[in-house]
């Protein structure tokens, strides 16, 4: 038995918004982490270098006075003087220094500073040239220190004797700890930052694919709930009558005529909405046009209609001005207007005028139509650009008129898209009796 193959659903946009943030944090994370991580390895290897080549600069100081301290030790027994003059390297935090002067046989004469060292092996005659020492406190460097007497360039240098140096490790510590405290309050906030920045990126980045999925919803809905009676007529009425007859037969056909204006209706609303989160750009159809032709030419196909003949119409251009130039769709123009024109017709008492006025300002055109009839009630006007909201002729909620095919209630929110699309605006200015008034506007080219 063949069984079709089901397609799996596309992913919703909502948990692929939410999943696309949680990638983009993770990987965010990840990448100022490592930062982070190249920064502080970086000013820690830095500091570090910094620290042994002020550790060696204070050994070469302390090897200079070497020999004047251990003659005089040795040979006068005079370790007091340096105690008390200024030819003992001078320290500055006593605590977290230490300087050790030791003979060739590797025994202490004199020492400065109160860093605690380490226990240390003892010092042999011929010690390596260079010993570095790190423990948890400090850092520390032995050297042996040699000397030449200036009679006997060519003679080999004599050992001398030994220093020792060494620093405290607190005060770098300190400072890679405040460099750590830096950085993590720094990554706490460039993540908070990012968090808020990367959100409203993603919500901006979905919106459309956000509208185009509520706008096909709403098609799916309208379309499911405008349809359900057209189609139980039908169903009714072929149950009815198992030999239809012609007149059975020309009704049936209206109502697949009015279920198509309805369903080309929805489409076109949908599209429409759809296109208007990318603004008023050019397209195919897209010209320049004059835009009193074409109302000329809209109020003259609504005036042979029928509901149109005890009605006036009249076009009001702007004083001194034969052409008004517009760019857009002039097929979507025409609709609007017709479907502006027709809702005025349709609300107008018998020997009632209908007036659309043309007029610039501030390079936009401003297009009214108004009419004289029973106008719309304060509590109704939110609700007149809504889908398949009508009022009857007399001017309250027609419940039922959104089911028949000459008053769907889709006119003014169509009108409205196609304003929007062209960058304008439909607005009701007024809904008094006798002086209902739509306007729209739209920009000058």
């Amino acid at each position: 038995m063949a069984t079709a193959s089901i397609q799996p659903l596309p992913p919703d946009p909502l948990r692929l918004r939410r999943r696309l943030g949680l990638q983009g944090v993770g990987f965010g994370l990840l990448l100022l982490t490592a930062f982070a991580a190249a920064v502080y390895w970086g000013i820690a290897a830095e500091r570090r270098q910094n620290l042994r080549v002020e550790v060696s600069q204070l050994a070469a100081a302390a090897a200079a006075q070497l020999p004047l301290i251990s003659h005089e030790i040795q040979e006068e027994g005079n370790a007091r003087k340096f105690r008390n003059d200024r030819e003992v390297v001078p320290l500055g935090e006593r605590r977290s220094q230490r300087v050790q002067w030791f003979d060739a046989a590797g025994r202490l004469l004199l020492q400065e500073g109160q860093l605690p060292l380490p226990a240390a092996a003892a010092i042999a005659p011929g010690a390596g040239p260079r010993q570095w020492q790190q423990w948890t406190d400090g850092l520390s460097l032995h050297q042996p220190v040699y000397t030449r007497r200036r009679d006997a360039q060519t003679a080999p240098p004599r050992l001398t004797g030994y220093v020792r140096v060494a620093l405290a490790m607190a005060p770098l510590e300190q400072e890679l700890g405040r460099l750590r405290r830096g950085l993590l309050l720094g990554g706490i906030t460039a993540v908070i930052v990012a968090l808020m920045v990367g959100r409203r990126l993603l919500v901006q980045a979905f919106l459309p694919l956000q509208r185009q999925v509520e706008a096909l919803e709403r098609f799916t809905a309208d379309a499911s709930h405008e349809l359900r009676h057209p189609l139980t007529l039908l169903r009714t009425l072929l149950a009815s009558q198992p030999a239809p007859s012609a007149a059975l037969l020309h009704r049936l056909d209206a109502i697949a005529v009015s279920m198509t204006g309805l369903l080309n209706d929805l489409l076109f609303l949908a599209r429409q909405e759809q296109r208007l989160s990318a603004g008023p750009v050019s397209g195919d159809g897209w010209r320049r046009f004059d835009l009193l032709e074409l109302l000329e030419d809209r109020l003259l196909v609504c005036a042979a209609l029928p509901a149109a003949a005890a009605l006036r119409l009249n076009l009001e251009p702007p004083s001194g001005e034969s052409q008004l130039q517009v760019h857009g769709q002039p097929e979507q123009l025409q609709r609007l207007f017709t479907n502006l024109l027709l809702n005025a017709i349709r609300f107008s008492p018998p020997g009632g005028v209908v007036v659309v006025s043309v007029r610039r300002q501030l390079g936009r055109l401003r297009i009214q139509v108004s009419d004289q009839g029973p106008g719309i009630a304060l509590h109704h006007r939110q609700a007149v650009f809504e889908r398949f909201w009508t009022l009857d002729p007399a001017g309250e909620s027609d419940a039922t008129a959104s089911s028949t095919a000459a008053h769907s209630g889709l006119g003014l929110p169509i009108a409205r898209a196609i304003a929007r699309r062209h960058g304008g605006e439909l607005s009701l200015v007024s809904g008094e009796p006798g002086a209902c008034m739509f306007l729209v506007e739209l920009p000058a080219a």
